[in-house]
């Protein structure tokens, strides 16, 4: 069998070749760990190295994650699935030699299971049938931030309007409340599972199911909201599920995946996978065409990529690949053990429903056409193939600057290589010309520092976040607190882009400027921009935020929900208004304090640029005076020089094979 394409395991792979070659030619070099663009290359090879490719899923209680994601990672029973609810927790799936998950609970306690992780994770995260109709995730949310079963009856109406769920029945509630406590309650599980190789270094995040309309979970959020040191996201791909057998053009549908994607940010959307399920289903099958350009002209602008896939029929057909069956005797099939009924007559309905369609088509009934129907109304290959493709999209921009920054070091090491076997070539006379070169740069480098003060300018910097003022006043015609929440956070995620930008001119400008000095000097040239932007980004403790609001805490304190008389408009209106003025206010005075620390950092940059050119120079007159001590053993030097030099000649001709065999020009 073909080996199917991973494509964050090969860039991995590659990245992590690359740099141990670069770390054995930079100790051979003699160049110290925090040498030419040595911290930047480390901290650029972290994510591939030790990270993951993490997809977090996203649906309706009812939408089928657990279906999804066991078929996506090739485990039937690695996630309960079923009817029975779970409990609101995140769970985070990642590869491991051996399964193990890990349960953390309300009050702290863990509980670890290993082995046969899969049959045991369900009793402690499921919810008995019998509460079925009660929306548990607001219920436990309620019960971690401290209520009884008197004050969530006392809120009840807010309850109800929030979930859209059923008018609670106040001795069931009470049954629930009575019985939850915060050790009942697995708000994470954290699981290890030696999935199939196509997806090594990926990581599977399900997240809390969403409820009628209470939107998208405060977890999720938080964790879409995430971010990695180098301002990229926890979160690479976002796939949100939706059941494409059910009619998407009901009013409460539409109003349901409006207000969800609505939820989304911009960063979320730009990552964001919209996948209509259960696409072997007869009402996908014949109505495909009119369901997706349905999805596409109504949400198509808040959507990255639109797909479609059938979990069940995708792992029923895993599981009889390696059976030796043909697939045209289905109606002689036995239920597998680990299938459940309905999952059965499910698959049943399907394979008798393809039968009819390759005979509507007028194509031979036999094994091929029927496994070649099911691939395609899976279409779970195809969707796996878009993942991969936009895994390498998204990763592959970092890359590329790690192959260029490690190509520049090797370019680099090479000139300092040469220049030390050319001084000591020219004996005592050259070193100490250097040397006098080397003090004389001191001086000009001093005159630099004076003449970079022009390249960063306060108005300079303010004029390019004006557009923060705008955005702050455009919350007056929105029509939701989720939505002035939205709002706020889209505001942080284009702030956050422009400070990128802002730098990477900066950065642009002060490269420029030393180039247009002496695009020769070796001082100069290895100066590693990137790691003195975080430097200066870490200058000081207080970070800026745009508001409090942006994120909220994990759970709820009983006085933190807002009181409010449903069913009044007023009184929404009034809270609404409220929210949006006091959200004005704080974005106003954030603004007015994350400025002036832009400067900062501005400033904070500039000192350290110059701080590591007299560092820098003052090494170089040390390194100087010590090559002093090598004309002694001048032939022998030189020969070591050489054979460094050639080593690093075919270091950087290896970085250029290894990138073109992955498919990049360096």
């Amino acid at each position: 069998m073909k080996k199917k394409t991973n494509e964050f395991a090969r860039i991995s792979e590659l990245v992590n070749t690359i740099i141990t070659r670069y770390r054995e030619v930079r100790k051979d070099c003699g160049i110290p760990d925090n040498g030419w663009h040595s911290r930047t290359i480390e901290r650029m090879a972290i994510p591939f190295i030790k990270g993951y490719f993490t997809l977090a899923v996203v649906g309706k209680v009812s939408s089928g994650k657990s279906t999804f994601i066991n078929a996506l990672l090739g485990c039937k029973d690695l996630l309960p699935t079923g009817h029975d609810q779970t409990t609101c927790g995140v769970t985070y799936i990642e590869y491991g030699e051996k399964p193990e998950a890990t349960i953390v609970f309300g009050d702290g306690h863990k509980v670890v299971i290993k082995d046969n992780i899969s049959g045991k994770i369900k009793p402690h995260v499921a919810i008995p049938e019998k509460y079925h109709h009660l929306p548990v995730n607001n219920i436990d949310d309620m019960i971690m931030g401290g209520y009884d079963f008197n004050k969530i009856w006392e809120v009840r109406n807010q309850l109800e309007e929030e979930t859209l769920c059923p008018p609670l029945d106040k001795t069931l509630l009470k049954d629930y409340v009575e019985h939850r406590k915060k050790e009942d309650i697995a708000i994470e599980v954290r699981m290890k599972y030696p999935f199939n190789e196509e997806l090594k270094g990926w990581r599977v995040i399900d997240t809390p199911g969403i409820g009628a309309i209470g939107g998208i979970e405060t977890r999720t959020k938080q964790l879409l909201a995430t971010q990695k040191a180098d301002g990229s996201r926890e979160v690479d791909a976002i796939i949100f599920l939706q059941d494409g057998s059910q009619t998407l053009d009901q009013t409460d549908t539409k109003k349901f995946v409006n207000e969800q994607l609505d939820n989304f940010t911009e960063s979320d959307k730009g990552r964001l996978f919209y996948v209509l399920t259960h696409s072997g289903s007869p009402e996908f099958v014949y109505h495909k065409d009119s369901k997706i350009d349905f999805i596409t002209l109504n949400y198509g602008n808040k959507i990255k990529v639109l797909t479609y896939a059938d979990s069940l029929l995708y792992t029923f057909l895993t599981d009889f690949e390696d059976r030796k069956v043909s697939l045209d005797e289905y109606r002689h099939f036995a239920q597998p053990s680990n299938w459940a009924d309905d999952e059965w007559r499910t698959i049943r309905t399907v394979l008798s429903n393809a039968e009819f369609h390759i005979s509507d088509t007028h194509d031979s009934f036999n094994h091929d056409t029927m496994r070649r129907t099911l691939q395609e109304w899976s279409h779970f290959e195809e969707l796996k193939k878009e993942i991969n493709t936009f895994a390498k999209n998204e990763k592959q921009k970092t890359l590329k600057n790690l192959l260029n920054l490690i190509a520049t070091d090797y370019l680099g090491f090479g000139k300092q290589l040469e220049k030390d076997k050319d001084l000591v070539e020219g004996n005592l006379s050259s070193i100490n010309n250097e040397i006098l070169k080397v003090e004389q740069k001191r001086k000009d480098y001093n005159k630099l520092a004076q003449k970079a003060d022009n390249l960063i300018k306060i108005d300079k910097i303010n004029a390019e976040f004006d557009f923060i003022h705008k955005e702050i006043e455009a919350f007056n015609g929105l029509q939701s607190i989720e939505g002035v929440r939205n709002a706020i956070t889209n505001l942080f995620e284009s702030i956050q882009k422009k400070e990128k930008e802002v730098f990477s001119k900066i950065i642009k400008e002060f490269s420029d400027f030393f180039k247009e000095y002496d695009s020769k000097d070796l001082i100069l040239e290895s100066l590693d921009f990137g790691e003195m932007e975080i430097e200066a980004s870490n200058f000081d403790k207080d970070k800026y935020i745009i508001t409090p609001e942006k994120i909220k805490t994990h759970w709820s304190g009983p006085d933190e929900r807002i009181k409010a008389v449903y069913n009044d408009d007023v009184i929404e209106e009034i809270k609404i208004r409220n929210f949006k003025a006091l959200a004005m206010r704080k974005a106003k005075a954030q603004k007015d304090v994350f400025l002036p620390q832009v400067k900062k950092k501005a400033d904070n940059m500039r000192n350290l640029i110059f701080d590591e050119i007299d560092e820098k120079n003052k090494d170089e007159l040390c390194h100087l005076e010590n090559l002093e001590s090598q004309l002694s053993g001048k032939e022998k030097f030189i020969a070591e020089k050489v054979d460094l030099i050639a080593k690093s000649l075919a270091a950087s001709e290896e970085l250029k094979k290894l990138a073109q065999d992955y498919g990049y020009e360096i």
